[in-house]
């Protein structure tokens, strides 16, 4: 195996907080109810518009202006600050041999925004964002775009993320899954998707890459 790609939110970035703030920024701007983090924090990873309609049936029109307001008020947040899990630098910095490339929903600009504030935008070989498709996350069609910008056949890639729509787009790619249960995907939901590893920690990643490998 030859390429790591990696989700950002969840994986890499305890975003959480900022998240549900700029949703219900953004909702509050437009006249529509805020959300719980309950309500929220199950969605992590699955595009905006498709969250207010899973949540909310709210037409694509309505979606996209939440998305765009919601987008705003993300960028301000991220420029400032972002709190790294525990351990992925130095994780990513032993990982120098791989291929490593963002596997996101967020915008282009917005994932390079965050890992140059995160300090980590040096270990990345390309950023790549959820904009560059059509189909997102569970589809397989972001996965296979990021393996083309790399130039890395499918089965020679990882993906490794929090949420069980990155296994499931991984998987439906070709390419093997890990997941780490930290994040914000239900470990029930992780385990049910069928990974092929389950981590506890970020910095774990490396023996678990090592014993796939083998």
């Amino acid at each position: 195996m030859r390429a790591l790609l990696l989700d950002v939110d969840g994986t890499l970035l305890e975003t959480f907080p900022d998240i549900l703030d700029s949703m219900n920024r953004a909702l509050s701007e437009l006249g529509e109810a805020r959300l719980t983090a309950e309500d929220l924090r199950p969605l992590i990873g699955i595009h905006v518009i498709r969250q207010m309609d899973l949540l909310r049936k709210m037409p694509e029109a309505r979606a996209r202006e939440v998305n765009d307001r919601y987008y705003g008020h993300f960028r301000r947040i991220v420029e400032e600050h972002v709190a790294l899990y525990p351990g992925v630098r130095e994780t990513l910095a032993a990982l120098r041999g791989w291929k490593i490339a963002t596997f996101t929903t967020r915008r282009k600009e917005v994932a390079r925004i965050m890992l140059r504030t995160a300090g980590i935008d040096t270990f990345f070989t390309t950023i790549v964002g959820g904009d560059e498709v059509i189909r997102q996350k569970p589809h397989p069609d972001l996965a296979l775009h990021v393996a083309r910008t790399l130039d890395v056949p499918p089965s020679e890639c990882v993906v490794v993320g929090d949420a069980p729509v990155d296994i499931e787009a991984g998987k439906a790619a070709g390419m093997v899954t890990v997941a780490v249960t930290y994040g914000y995907g239900p470990r029930e939901a992780l385990w049910a998707a069928k990974p092929a590893a389950l981590l506890e920690r970020f910095e774990q990643l490396p023996v678990v890459l090592a014993s796939l490998e083998g």
